[in-house]
């Protein structure tokens, strides 16, 4: 039986002498492995479109159920990724977090996520900083934890500085925390754990307008250094929370990365 596919190649594991086994993110079923024979060879037409960030076009032939790679046809390669160390392991993060939360189910608006932000980093339009930070909070939004950023959940306050409770995915802002610390009220809700950012105005608009603008435009937003740099801290602690998972190359990410 022969399907066709569309997807992004997040990781690869050499088999022999010249196969490939390969970790794809599909438009039509998530999250699938399958078998490349000969990919490794440079006689092999499948050589380019199958190694790890390519986004590719696959014809694939069912057996039992395993999955095996009859044609392969390259879209976008991404290769500017590979420029830096730093751009190459957000990459890697990104497409560590793609193989942990996914399961054999589409997920078109994550992979699209994904595309847009492996792009944003081969191009170098747009800080590093600023496209990890976009990717934490939309992702997090698209697997259902999205967070309300508009407001003060207590009074509906929109301007100034926020505390941003990360384990609620919700605002407050100054006046009713002092409100509330000083009438000993707990927030609505408590969580077990207590984890809170804060957040400067600028750094809220950065946040709402990643979970809210069309993905044609999500990077389209212009805030000062300080105020990326507390949205960054607030994106990254919101979906590690949110997932209940820590990564190994977000730590690589964080030794690397530029200050």
């Amino acid at each position: 039986m022969l399907s066709e596919v569309r997807g992004l190649i997040i990781k690869t594991v050499d088999i022999k002498e010249n196969d490939r086994l390969i970790t794809v993110f599909t438009e039509e079923r998530g999250l699938i492995t399958a078998l490349a024979r000969g990919a490794r060879s440079l006689k092999s037409r499948k050589m380019s479109s199958t190694m790890q960030f390519c986004y590719s076009s696959f014809v694939l032939h069912e057996q039992g159920d395993k999955l095996f790679v009859r044609e392969a046809e390259l879209i976008e390669s991404f290769f500017d990724i590979r420029s830096s160390i730093d751009g190459l392991a957000l990459a890697a993060y990104i497409a560590e977090i793609l193989s942990y939360v996914t399961v054999e189910t589409a997920e078109r608006e994550l992979l699209r996520l994904s595309l847009n932000s492996l792009f944003a980093i081969a191009k170098g339009k747009y800080s590093l900083e600023k496209i990890k930070a976009v990717f934490e909070i939309r992702a997090a939004s698209i697997l259902g934890f999205m967070p309300d950023l508009l407001s003060c959940s207590e009074c509906g306050r929109r301007e100034g500085d926020f505390i941003f409770d990360i384990m609620g995915g919700s605002l407050e802002c100054p006046d009713c925390r002092r409100a509330r610390e000083e009438e000993g009220r707990e927030r609505p809700m408590p969580h077990e754990a207590s984890v809170v950012c804060i957040l400067s105005e600028g750094a809220k608009h950065a946040l709402g307008y990643a979970v809210h603008s069309p993905q044609e435009r999500i990077f389209s937003f212009n805030v000062s250094d300080e105020d990326m740099r507390l949205a960054a801290r607030a994106a990254e602690s919101y979906l590690l929370n949110q997932l209940g998972h820590s990564y190994k190359t977000l730590d690589f990410y964080n030794s690397v990365k530029r200050h």
